[in-house]
């Protein structure tokens, strides 16, 4: 009987040291080789008309939580937690092909301003700032560093940086139509509208 329960004793423990360390061992037995290749063809360029008016200097966090499921039910330990720190420069401004000018007096000019659009962005830097996992996290599948940059970059975040930076966007094209109609007449009355 003492044989018998030794036996299931050590399967016990094999089977639970199998659990926790074949996730760090298995990889080391087993290699893997990928190759990848790229090929593309350029179909079409398009000038941009695009004025860039205000740049915004962007750092923050971004967490991300997650853990694997069964049937709905949360499988305890599983959880990931990922912190991506990230930074980037923002490029606010209008498509120029969409202004307007048009003389309203004999030295009058009204310039009509398009909505103001977020044009791009550079000076990438996004790092994991922290990892935690649980202790069966090896069942949750990593994130995608891509994915986590999209949720950053979305649709509704790049319309807040428009959004809250209207009244510089709106001084800063005065500025900049102002500047170029005034240095080829100093006298020239101008007043602007603007589509937003």
């Amino acid at each position: 009987m003492k044989a018998v329960f030794g036996v299931i004793v050590g399967l016990l423990v094999g089977l639970l040291l199998g659990v926790i360390l074949g996730p760090l061992v298995i990889p080391q037995l087993f290699g893997s080789a990928s190759e990848s290749r790229d090929s593309q063809v350029i179909t079409a360029i398009k000038r941009e008309e695009q004025v860039v008016l205000l740049s915004l200097g962007v750092q923050g966090l971004h967490d991300k939580d997650s853990n694997s499921e069964v049937w709905g039910v949360a499988i305890p330990w599983s959880e990931r937690t990922s912190i991506l720190e990230y930074s980037f420069t923002a490029k606010l401004g209008i498509e120029g092909g969409d202004v307007t000018i048009e003389q309203t007096g004999e030295d009058a000019f009204l310039v009509t301003i398009p909505d103001f659009i977020f044009i791009g962005h550079q000076n990438e830097t996004f790092r994991t700032a922290s990892e935690s996992h649980g202790v069966l996290s090896w069942v949750t599948p990593d994130f995608d560093t891509a994915d986590l940059i999209t949720e950053i970059l979305n649709d509704d975040t790049k319309q807040a940086y428009v959004t809250s930076n209207v009244d510089d966007l709106r001084d800063q094209a005065e500025v900049f139509y102002r500047g170029i109609i005034s240095g080829i007449d100093p006298e020239i009355t101008v007043t602007f509208a603007f589509a937003d």
